[in-house]
């Protein structure tokens, strides 16, 4: 695993690295985060946060943006390779540009604003010293400090009161997967 922890200056190295190579990777978190890992293609890096194509499955669900500092390492071994390979053979690497110019990597307000922008209803993970949250929604309002979703349960009803989330509490956003953008079409008030 390419840990963090070698210096600043190669890790990012190592993750241009991959961008430019198109290398499948495996993501792994800090221990604060609720998940260990994810896998799947680096998109585009910035100081402040990675933005990775995840996969499930050999399908591309989603994209996955992950604060800087909530990354441990990356890996791109045998397993990693095998699946680039049969991605590639299988003609399944397609990334959509358009996203992935017009999303913000500069900090979480400009990259929310860049979503909202874009339409796109997304999925944010955060903790706080006592729970996980799982907030899942329309953005209704960007601040400097705080992004506010309009929440939705499993059952697609919108909650009444909607989520103020802490940029400092973030862990994950998520946007452009099959859950939000499926179930965004099946909510009720």
């Amino acid at each position: 695993m390419a840990e963090k922890n070698y210096s600043d200056k190669e890790f990012k190295q190592t993750i241009q690295n991959h961008i430019d190579k198109t290398h499948y990777v495996k993501v792994f978190f800090s221990e604060e985060c609720p998940e260990e890992f994810t896998s799947g293609f680096i998109l585009n890096v910035s100081e402040n946060f990675l933005m990775i194509q995840e996969s499930h499955n050999f399908t591309l669900d989603g994209i996955k943006i992950i604060p800087y500092n909530r990354i441990e390492g990356t890996r791109h071994k045998k397993f990693e390779k095998t699946s680039e390979k049969i991605f590639s053979e299988e003609g399944l690497i397609k990334f959509n540009q358009k996203i992935i110019s017009n999303t913000s990597l500069k900090n979480f307000e400009s990259l929310f604003k860049s979503l909202k922008k874009q339409n796109f209803h997304c999925i944010v993970e955060s903790s706080t010293k006592k729970k996980n949250i799982f907030s899942i929604g329309e953005i209704l309002e960007i601040n400097e400090k705080s992004v506010v979703i309009k929440n939705y349960d499993a059952t697609g009803k919108i909650e009444k009161t909607p989520d103020r989330i802490l940029f400092e509490n973030i862990n994950f956003i998520t946007f452009n997967d099959l859950y939000s953008l499926t179930f965004r079409k099946y909510l009720k008030e």
